[in-house]
């Protein structure tokens, strides 16, 4: 910023401080009082510069020595310029630009923030490439933004579009499926996790979109369920008996299939939808025979699950 110069002028010798210390200089040193006032003015000077005057020079005038400082108050090219105090974060961060680089479909919450309750809105461009990703309506922050989004139905990799995440509490468990021409891996423990949420904050289920459909080999275990969550499944047409173990409650490895017919909740011919539940870990599973399939029996701590109407 530029500011008008100002420039200090006569400062005269008979003004009275610099009359005073010349005098000292005099009766102390035996120096002559003009000497004594060229030395007060060059000391002056001194200070002048060293204070921030830009020029400065005195002159023997006809009532004594004359002392010019000029001051430019133009800022100093090696001064740092101030900066002011950014205002505190927003809890939802946007990423999203006129022109999204290819590099966003690259993007994972971790490059954000690592603080639950965050959002972010990406804006991913047409033609995405797929990325890794771990979880099942919920992810690990490590996974692919854009990839989980397709995963969850909400985009495609042809035509992009705009996503908003929010960053929630880490899971013990994170279920992997191929949905959507997708395939998420399950994982155990990590950290944190992300889930989309929709124009009005809320956060988008499985069954918001589409569902969750499982082959017949499925296991409850690919679906990352924690105690006492529960998850809404469909099962095709046309399926093929697996192994069972126990006789509801099922082991945690038991098909969610088969274990469903032999419950009597549909047939391997016509398949149909059920909700599963996860139970705490049980150390004895007791077999049967129900509806033409004969369950094991199994007696080992394991992963149990049951049918919930």
């Amino acid at each position: 910023m530029l500011i008008p110069s100002v420039a200090i002028v006569g400062v005269w010798y008979k003004k009275s401080l610099h009359r005073e210390l010349c005098y000292a200089l005099h009766q102390r040193k035996g120096v002559g009082m003009k000497t004594c006032a060229l030395r007060v003015m060059s000391i002056l000077l001194l200070i002048g510069l060293l204070i921030g005057c830009t020029s400065g020079g005195f002159e023997i005038g006809p009532g004594g020595p004359n002392l010019h400082l000029e001051f430019s108050k133009e800022a100093s090219q090696d001064e740092p310029e101030m900066v002011e105090e950014e205002e505190e974060a927003s809890p939802t961060q946007t990423v999203k630009g006129e022109r999204p680089s290819l590099a966003a479909w690259d993007q994972n919450p971790e490059a954000f923030t690592h603080i639950i309750g965050d959002r972010v809105t990406l804006e991913l461009p047409p033609n995405g490439f797929e990325g890794s990703i771990w979880g099942l309506g919920e992810y690990t922050t490590d996974s692919s933004i854009g990839t989980a989004a397709v995963h969850m139905g909400l985009i495609t990799f042809q035509k992009g579009g705009v996503v908003t995440i929010e960053i929630t509490d880490g899971r013990t468990h994170y279920g992997g499926l191929l949905r959507n021409g997708v395939v998420s891996s399950s994982y155990e423990s990590w950290p944190l996790s992300f889930v989309f949420v929709d124009e009005q904050g809320r956060h988008i289920t499985l069954e918001a979109t589409g569902g969750v459909s499982i082959e017949w080999s499925t296991s409850i275990r690919e679906l990352g369920l924690e105690t006492a969550e529960r998850m809404k499944v469909t099962l095709p047409a046309g399926g093929i008996e697996k192994e069972v173990w126990g006789s509801d409650p099922y082991t945690g490895d038991t098909p969610i299939g088969s274990a469903a017919v032999h419950k009597g909740l549909l047939t391997f011919a016509g398949g149909g939808t059920v909700t599963v539940e996860m139970l705490p870990m049980r150390s004895f599973f007791g077999g049967s025979e129900r509806n033409g399939i004969a369950s094991q029996e199994y007696d080992a701590p394991n992963d149990a699950f049951t049918f919930v109407r």
